[in-house]
């Protein structure tokens, strides 16, 4: 697994950016073809929307694991959660993304989970304070 710094990590986001895009996207389109095969009582239609999740449920996983393959860990779907595995104060930390968030702003200890997130900030300043 690879170790990022927070620069790294963060211009790793300008290629998981359009992923996520294209996965929500892809989700949208599959609540909405579900929401049709339930609806759907000819036996024809049934089978292209089950022929059509599967594609789409085939190139959201494969979204996900292009994510993978560039690093990121998915740490949750509904919202996308992608985690970097970093290395702070020697320790390993975990540089943490939401899909709605511009950059990653946050970060948590390998056993904490998203509601452990402290800013990216506590970061900063533990750094700067070895110096003074």
């Amino acid at each position: 697994m690879k170790v990022f710094t927070l620069e790294e990590a963060r211009n790793l986001l300008v290629k998981i950016k359009p992923i996520v895009e294209d996965i929500n996207l892809k989700k949208n389109e599959l609540f909405e073809i579900y929401s049709r095969l339930e609806e759907e009582e000819d036996d024809l239609e049934r089978m292209y929307y089950q022929t059509k999740l599967k594609e789409l449920e085939s190139l959201v996983r494969q979204g996900f694991m292009r994510i993978e393959e560039l690093g990121g860990v998915i740490k949750g779907v509904d919202p996308i959660l992608v985690d970097f595995l970093s290395y702070h104060e020697g320790r390993y930390i975990w540089l943490c993304w939401k899909e709605d968030e511009e950059t990653i702003m946050f970060w948590h200890e390998l056993n904490d989970g998203f509601a452990g997130r402290k800013p990216i900030e506590f970061l900063d300043s533990a750094e700067k304070e070895k110096f003074i």
